[in-house]
């Protein structure tokens, strides 16, 4: 199912709504360029110690085979920066962490 401009502006609407900054919708295919540029990125190890960088090469460069059956990404956008200062000191240094699995049902 393709997407339609009304849907695509109720999605991107309700991703406002939810506090992201930007939300973006690309289709699901295989990314040449950005192929290229990882195996040159991940070939001059620019990736240091995160080794995951370089596992399932083929998954980061087509969404398809992540989710078989995607047609659409959708990318957003969040400031997780705050000038709130944590007032527990035993809390953890980050001041927070999304974590929500968000499904819209259009």
């Amino acid at each position: 199912m393709q997407l339609t401009t009304q849907q695509t502006l109720l999605l991107k609407n309700k991703a406002l709504e939810m506090g992201f900054l930007l939300c973006h919708i690309a289709k699901a295919e295989f990314m040449t360029e950005e192929a290229r540029r990882l195996d040159e990125w991940l070939s001059q190890d620019y990736h240091g110690d995160m080794s995951y960088m370089a596992n399932h090469f083929d998954k980061r460069v087509d969404p398809r085979l992540l989710v078989p059956g995607a047609k659409s990404v959708i990318s957003l956008a969040y400031n997780y920066y705050s000038n709130v200062r944590q007032i527990d000191p035993e809390a953890p240094k980050f001041l927070c962490m999304l974590t929500e699995k968000i499904t819209i049902r259009l």
